[in-house]
């Protein structure tokens, strides 16, 4: 016989292991993209190592999942939550991937000066913090609300990725020595392009929960 308090508590634990994943793939964005603000090449050299937290938290969460549906034969709500914490962890994996990507950077570029003034890089990236905020504190209360505000948010992220690729295009097309520095900027606002997105994956996972309705943010 199913013990419905032991069921409830299992997925409160559940729950718990997803919000401690996300607080660590956020800690691990703010600190590549610290790394590539100061400069600091042994933080991003930390970022990277740090990354294989998120990896054996993935797992645990992923045991876990499958020791409920195994032996606690949950009713189709709990199911769906499980199922959308799952496509929660992939997301945050993903976005622990991307910090590192950003961490590279930096030390592909040797922690050097940047040539090439940044234009509206740090604003991009200011907007990828927000949306990684609004994202998690949505998942920590399950707010039906919040998710709907993403995808105006990701919308702005995207609006600035387009503008500084172009602006970084011509730049390298004005000055052919800036193309290592140039082609890693590219990659770190894609990173941050990307991480906008599963922000927003992660709004819409947290909907689903809600209301099992899926809603797609990511327009």
């Amino acid at each position: 016989m199913v013990d419905d308090a032991m069921q409830e508590q299992q997925l409160v634990d559940l729950k718990k292991e997803v919000c401690l994943m996300a607080s660590i793939a956020n800690d691990g964005f703010l600190q590549a993209w610290k790394a590539f603000e100061e400069s600091d090449l042994n933080l991003a050299k930390s970022v990277i190592v740090r990354d294989e937290k998120l990896n054996v938290l993935a797992e645990k969460i992923f045991k876990m999942s499958l020791s409920l549906i195994a032996l606690q034969a949950p009713v189709a709500t709990d199911l769906r939550t499980i199922g959308s914490y799952l496509k929660i962890v992939t997301d945050l994996e993903r976005i622990g991937d991307l910090a590192v990507e950003i961490a590279k950077v930096v030390v592909r570029l040797e922690a050097k000066p940047f040539s090439i003034p940044l234009f509206q890089i740090p604003e991009m990236a200011k907007k990828v913090k927000e949306i990684m905020d609004v994202s998690i504190k949505t998942l920590h209360s399950n707010d039906t609300r919040s998710p709907r505000l993403l995808d105006e948010m990701d919308d702005q992220i995207d609006r600035h990725f387009s503008q500084c690729f172009d602006y970084l295009e011509v730049s390298l097309e004005k000055n052919t020595s800036y193309i290592k520095e140039g082609l890693q900027l590219i990659k770190l606002i894609q990173s941050l392009e990307r991480i906008g997105d599963h922000a927003t994956n992660i709004g819409e996972w947290t909907l689903y929960i809600a209301t099992g309705s899926i809603a797609d943010l990511n327009t």
